[in-house]
């Protein structure tokens, strides 16, 4: 009843009750004055009203706390749904303990998180359901010790740990952890979310940075190397030249000349893992590399070693350097053999598959798209968890002095990163390893470059502006220009050679080096060159392709001739820039496709093969 109502009732009832009061002490003296009989009445009325006054007040008292009861349970249930929505919605997954453990509360993404189903969950020890079995005595010891800190701190702590999935998976978490008292209870509150690839990531970064930093020093050093070998290997061929007729000073001249040659094959290398060489990236088809991969093993590995392959009929073309491949996976096989001593099976895999940015991350690859993978998995001795990081450093090596140089798997990194790929390594002690290459999938056919014979040396008559900044490069090919018939400008740097150039010296050809000090480099420098004379010819070399896009003439067309080069290699190089036919704005026209090039280094490997039999 409203308490209106109530108030309403009670002074009807008190003016009847003082009413039949009177009347009746009326009707009993029939005295027309105020005496005792009234008075009687009157203090009945009283009691009457006092009675009245209390139930009124009581029931008013009860109503208050029924209201109040019913809105304290509206609003705890408000509250409760607003928690419940909170915990559904929040990215992370909400787990609630007591403070021995048992589940209490399990969300949705705490079932995602870890494969347990609330109904699984709930009532279960946390840790006897996500924490390894040898783990779990020292993960409680651990718990315990925190405790007392979590009840004193509101703002609650933050730890990670690894928890096992309900399917076997470690997965890395960071947890934000609260307690609450409530009725002498002490309950914990924990939000979880999964950090697995973030580490991963964060782990890839440190990673690269290291190997660029390494990269960076390594491909400086090849560089300045190089310079010096060209110097030594273009003047061995004078030399040799000179005392052919001498036998033993011409041995010497030979061994020089394969020292020069080691050494360029060694900054080859750093230049490979600095992800500094120049590569001739076309559309490769895998799986007829590895099957030619397969019959080179199957014929120099020994027999107690199983060859397996397993290729996707439909896998993509990959963008890639064909002979660069060739060598990685050579090396990787190379290696698994090494590691099969006593026999095993080496398994080559491919197959298609499409990164997202995160998968793309994980294995670092360039780019989300699509990739070619290419898996070698041996089952040999595996690689211990304190070297697996180390792998890919250049030099080192954990085979015998002398039976290896170190430089192999971080010449195969080099290549795979600089091809805008990824690679990873999977391998436990004892159970072998998997190294999985990711290639970028091939979009548009790559032509491929115009032959040459090699057993001519042709030379010509043209003006060519050769830049070059090291003093003694420049000396030598100058010397090696001239020898070939042609005029050379030479010029120590880009600004001594556009102001040759606006001085109006007539030249057919520039010839420079692409990476040199001053404010220009050999890019930067053809670019202007170009802009002002479109038809202008242009080869590029270098200790290494810095600009990794010029190198492998993306941008200009323009060739690379990479150093340490001999004479022949500069000769054709020049004549390659020359004899192509362009336009007045530069652009090459197209000429007719022969095959005589095909045909007479066909004719070239009959008679070789002729003679050797």
């Amino acid at each position: 009843m409203k308490l209106r109502g109530l108030l309403t009732l009670a002074m009807a009832a008190q003016v009847i009750v003082t009413a039949a009061a009177l009347l009746t002490s009326y009707a009993v003296t029939g005295a027309a004055g105020f005496g005792p009989v009234q008075f009687i009445a009157l203090l009945a009325s009283a009691a009457v009203a006092v009675l009245l006054a209390r139930l009124c007040t009581r029931a008013i008292e009860t109503a208050q706390q029924r209201r109040t009861a019913a809105q304290l349970a509206e609003q705890a249930q408000a509250s409760a749904q607003m928690t419940q929505a909170v915990i559904k919605t929040a990215l992370d997954a909400f787990v609630q303990t007591d403070a021995d453990g048992t589940v209490l509360e399990w969300s949705v993404q705490a079932e995602a998180l870890t494969g347990w189903t609330r109904k699984e969950a709930l009532g279960t020890d946390v840790v006897n359901l996500l924490i390894a079995e040898p783990l779990r005595d020292g993960f409680r010891q651990r718990m315990m010790r925190l405790l007392p800190e979590l009840s004193n701190t509101p703002t609650g702590i933050r730890f990670e740990a690894t928890l096992l999935h309900r399917e076997g998976e470690e997965i890395l978490i960071e947890a934000s952890s609260t307690a609450l008292k409530i009725g002498g209870r002490t309950i914990i509150n924990n939000f979880v979310k999964d950090v697995t690839r973030k580490r991963a990531a964060e782990e890839q970064l440190i990673q690269a940075q290291k190997m660029e930093a390494v990269g960076q020093l390594t491909g400086g050093i090849a560089h300045e190397f190089n310079n010096m070998l060209t110097v030594i290997t273009g003047t061995i061929e004078i030399l040799a030249e000179a005392v052919k007729d001498n036998p033993p000073l011409a041995t010497i001249t030979k061994l020089i000349s394969e020292a020069a040659d080691r050494g360029a094959a060694l900054t080859s290398s750093l230049l490979s893992f600095a992800r500094k060489q120049a590569l001739r990236p076309a559309e490769i088809d895998v799986n007829e590399l590895l099957e030619e991969l397969a019959k080179l093993l199957l014929a120099t590995f020994d027999r107690k070693i199983e060859i397996v392959t397993r290729l996707d009929g439909n896998v993509w073309l990959a963008l890639v350097d064909r002979g660069q491949l060739s060598s990685a996976l050579l090396n990787l096989a190379i290696n698994a053999r090494d590691a099969m001593l006593d026999g095993g099976k080496l398994t080559l895999t491919t197959r298609n598959v499409v990164f997202g940015v995160r998968e793309a991350v994980a294995v670092g690859a360039g780019y989300a798209g699509d990739y070619v993978e290419i898996e070698i998995a041996d089952t040999g001795t595996g690689i211990p968890q304190a070297l697996r990081e180390r792998i890919f450093d250049p030099f080192f090596s954990t085979k015998d002095v002398g039976k290896g140089t170190g430089l192999g798997l971080s010449m195969v990194f080099g290549f795979v990163k600089q091809s805008g790929g990824g690679i990873k390594v999977t391998s436990e002690e004892g159970s072998g390893t998997i190294f999985t290459i990711y290639l970028p999938k091939a979009e548009a056919s790559t032509l491929r470059p115009t032959g040459y014979d090699e057993r001519k040396i042709v030379g010509g008559t043209e003006t060519i502006l050769c830049v070059e900044d090291d003093r003694d490069v420049r000396q030598y090919v100058t010397v090696q220009l001239e020898s070939l018939g042609y005029k050379v400008i030479p010029a120590a740097n880009a600004t001594e050679a556009l102001a040759i150039a606006a001085e109006g010296s007539p030249f057919d050809l520039l010839f420079t080096d692409i990476v040199m000090a001053g404010g220009l480099n050999g890019r930067e420098l053809a670019e202007q060159m170009v802009a002002a004379r479109p038809s202008l010819r242009v080869l590029f070399t270098s200790g290494y392709a810095y600009d990794s896009l010029h190198a492998q003439g993306r941008t200009m067309g323009a060739p690379l001739l990479t150093k340490p080069y001999r004479k022949a290699e500069l000769a054709r190089m020049l004549r390659r820039s020359l004899d192509t036919a362009v336009d007045a704005a530069g652009d090459a026209i197209p000429t007719p496709y022969s095959v005589q090039a095909d045909v007479e280094g066909f004719l070239r490997r009959q008679t070789s093969d002729r003679d050797r039999r």
